[in-house]
């Protein structure tokens, strides 16, 4: 009856199989993240959950560093399994489109919902500069008027900030790629332990990363998880060894311990979950959990009014975004990717032009 209990497999074995939970994973991080925004926004402090387990964790850190782990072992084993080339355009389809058309959603419709004022004011005061952030590089501006008399008054989007975290970590991959290190465990290894070692005790040293403090804690979770592909081969996925790194990181909480348990529990969780319970193909309805996550803090400000409790904000906000994010997925994302899946046919003509 409990034999799943000790079951084993090496993450190694899951190798090219698409039947795992990764979609379903991604979309419960998403409204994690919403739910953790939810009190905060509606002025009712933390969740309860995040009350139990603080001043340790956040669950809408959690989640967002769990998105990290599993890009980094997701990102780690598209780098290794295609060209440089190949590589490059399905991360350029896979994060531009959406945020490109969430832009202008939040500068035509959000923006002037939200700002309270005559729509040629609200123009008057250029809202077009946010394109900026669709650059991804940074993520600096806000609407203006936006949200006025709300808890967060004029935080257009307080989850978008990881965004610039996440195109550096493919930089990064896409640079570690060209020079072959996912080729050779040893190798990836020592450089991705070194970066490791850099991020946790000389931050500001690293490239691309070091001038933003903020970036820190999603770069390891990325780290982790490329770690995770990297040493596949040697993992193995057990709920026995899950519940005693649950136990670890608990015992550890609050001492200098903590962080070499966090993360990788964190991560280790997520691929229980993505591979070792059975299969729920939610791709069938889409991948909206990118969605979900850009558009998630945006429809909470605008469903806030004053005395909502964080449960009823959540609830509000999901109803309207669920079907956004899904509409994101039908009509931008999901024909992005089929556009990608075209040019990685003709991948080989790319090169070939090129050369």
């Amino acid at each position: 009856m409990f034999g799943f209990l000790f079951k084993v497999k090496f993450l190694s074995e899951f190798d090219g199989d698409r039947e795992n939970n990764f979609t379903v994973v991604r979309f419960l991080l998403a409204l994690l993240v919403l739910i953790g925004h939810s009190f905060p926004i509606s002025g009712n402090g933390s969740d309860p959950v995040t009350m139990l387990i603080r001043p340790h964790a956040w669950i809408g850190s959690i989640a967002v560093g769990g998105f990290f782990a599993v890009s980094g072992f997701l990102v780690s084993a598209s780098i290794a399994n295609r060209s440089a080339l190949d590589f490059a355009i399905s991360r350029v389809l896979r994060l531009y489109p959406a945020v490109i058309a969430y832009s202008l959603v939040a500068i035509l419709i959000i923006g002037p919902i939200a700002s309270g004022v005559p729509l040629a004011q609200y123009f008057q005061q250029n809202p077009w500069v946010n394109m900026w952030n669709a650059t991804l590089w940074e993520w600096n501006y806000n609407l203006p008027y936006g949200f006025p008399g709300r808890p967060f008054e004029g935080a257009t989007n307080g989850s978008t900030w990881t965004l610039p975290a996440e195109l550096r970590c493919y930089v990064a991959v896409f640079c570690l790629g060209v020079i072959g290190v996912f080729s050779q465990r040893p190798m990836a290894n020592v450089i991705l332990l070194s970066i490791l070692y850099l991020t946790k005790s000389h931050y500001a040293l690293l490239p691309l990363f070091g001038s933003a403090e903020n970036f820190k804690e999603p770069l390891l979770f990325f780290v982790v998880g490329a770690l995770f592909w990297t040493n596949r081969a040697l993992i193995p996925l057990n709920w026995c060894v899950c519940a005693l790194m649950l136990g670890a990181t608990y015992y550890f909480a609050g001492t200098q311990y903590y962080f070499y348990a966090y993360i990788p529990t964190v991560a280790y969780v997520l691929f229980m979950l993505a591979y070792m319970l059975p299969h729920f193909d939610m791709d069938r309805f889409g991948d909206i959990s990118y969605g979900v996550y850009i558009y998630a803090w945006p429809m909470q400000q605008l469903v806030w009014v004053k005395g909502q409790s964080g449960y009823v904000n959540a609830l509000l906000a999901m109803l309207l975004v669920l079907p956004i994010a899904y509409l994101s997925w039908r009509f931008v994302e999901s024909p992005a990717l089929k556009l990608r899946k075209s040019l990685g046919t003709g991948g080989a003509l790319w090169r070939k032009a090129l050369n």
